[in-house]
């Protein structure tokens, strides 16, 4: 009579226990997952946006860094409808704003002092027709509105906080260019979900 040799289905059992529960767990991961990116879709959740620690004059300027475009809260177009600025013209003021820093750079020398720098991008945005009714003007602006008159009886100050949605990184990074380029402004960053709602605070942070 041949012996045989035992056979244990131990091993087998417990790998495909193990590979079963990692399956559920995933399975469970992804449903959970699901679902709140459902909910996100079918109901916004409003959030409201603060600069801590800011002087009682000061307003911020909220602005969301969409995909398409950079959409400005509580400052309307010049016709009355919500101010934006879409991804293609930020992407074309840009190339004009490089433009104007590289003209400066001749003009001023290859080291100027960033005061010397900011004057000089003061007078040429105000001139440039291309960067008419552009983001770059309209920070450019609201830059000169902050700084008219005098700080300590000035009644309100704004500066923008970027609001940045995940699908709006590059509208971001070209919003943060201008800014850091054209002005001295303080800007506020603030990362979004997509089911985030902003709306627009008229109060003091």
């Amino acid at each position: 009579m041949r012996n045989r040799t035992p056979v244990s289905i131990f091993p087998f059992l417990s790998v495909l226990l193990s590979t079963l529960g990692v399956l559920s767990f995933l399975a469970v991961t992804f449903l959970l997952l699901s679902r709140t990116e459902a909910q996100q879709q079918r109901e916004a959740q409003p959030v409201e946006v603060r600069w801590t620690g800011a002087p009682g004059h000061v307003r911020p300027l909220l602005v969301e860094c969409r995909a398409d475009a950079l959409i400005l809260h509580g400052i309307a177009g010049s016709d009355g409808t919500q101010r934006r600025y879409e991804l293609a013209a930020l992407e074309r003021e840009s190339e004009v704003v490089r433009e104007l820093l590289e003209a400066g750079y001749g003009e001023l020398g290859p080291a100027p002092s960033n005061t010397r720098l900011w004057f000089y991008l003061k007078g040429a945005i105000q001139n440039e027709r291309r960067l008419v009714g552009s983001f770059t003007r309209f920070v450019h602006d609201l830059e000169l509105d902050n700084l008219t008159g005098d700080a300590r009886r000035r009644e309100v100050e704004r500066y923008p906080i970027l609001l940045i949605y995940p699908a709006g990184i590059d509208t971001y990074e070209l919003a943060s260019y201008l800014l850091e380029s054209t002005t001295r402004l303080a800007v506020g960053l603030e990362p979004m979900l997509p089911g985030w709602t902003l709306p627009y605070r008229e109060e003091a942070s």
